[in-house]
């Protein structure tokens, strides 16, 4: 028997609802415990994400942006998040998407992009594959807000030392995942951006 024949596979699908996400309750047969285990589970799709860290290395600061997010305001906060630019990749390929949020929602030039790694933000219901990327870019940002008029994005920019966004991501300030993932993983790789 083949390794597929021997997992997890997929013996239903239904759509529960397709909007801006798409909610799929699948049914799934599992061998466990030599037996088979069947079940059904609910899971979230509104496509993949690509997102960046933009840091002008020369200055050694980086630069974040502060967005509104409903979801945190729902939860008893005042719905304002730090992070990293990012969005939808859209069909675009995950390099191109990342320059291309930094563009539009910091008004800001990539130069040269390297990967971070790729972040699975919640995988129990959520189907969304975030790639992280950190990007050079020179010079402050041209303006103090950003995003798209017609995506109704309510974004501050703002540039900090990278010293000071380590601190706001180990002191818990910054609690997106995706950004706080690529902060770690940044510092990990290269000390010297925040050294000073």
């Amino acid at each position: 028997m083949g390794k597929a024949q021997d997992g997890p596979r997929i013996v239903d699908e239904e759509t529960v609802y397709d909007g801006f996400v798409r909610l799929t309750r699948y049914t799934v047969e599992a061998p466990w415990h030599g037996g088979t285990l069947r079940f059904d589970r609910e899971v979230h799709f509104h496509g993949h994400v690509a997102a960046v860290l933009p840091v002008d290395p020369d200055r050694k600061v980086g630069l974040l942006i502060r967005q509104f997010r409903l979801s945190p305001l729902l939860d008893g906060g005042d719905g304002w998040l730090w992070e990293v630019p990012g969005g939808l990749l859209g069909g675009d390929p995950p390099p191109r998407c990342a320059v291309k949020e930094a563009q539009e929602e910091a008004g800001i030039a990539i130069q040269t992009l390297e990967s971070l790694g790729d972040l699975l933000s919640s995988p129990g219901i959520v189907r969304e594959c975030v790639h992280i990327f950190w990007g050079t870019y020179e010079g402050p940002p041209p303006a103090a807000t950003g995003g798209l008029d017609h995506e109704s994005e309510m974004i501050e920019v703002h540039e900090l030392p990278m010293a000071e966004i380590a601190r706001m991501t180990e002191n818990g300030d910054i609690v997106d995942a995706k950004s706080a993932i690529a902060v770690f993983r940044l510092k990990a790789r290269r000390p010297d951006l925040f050294a000073g």
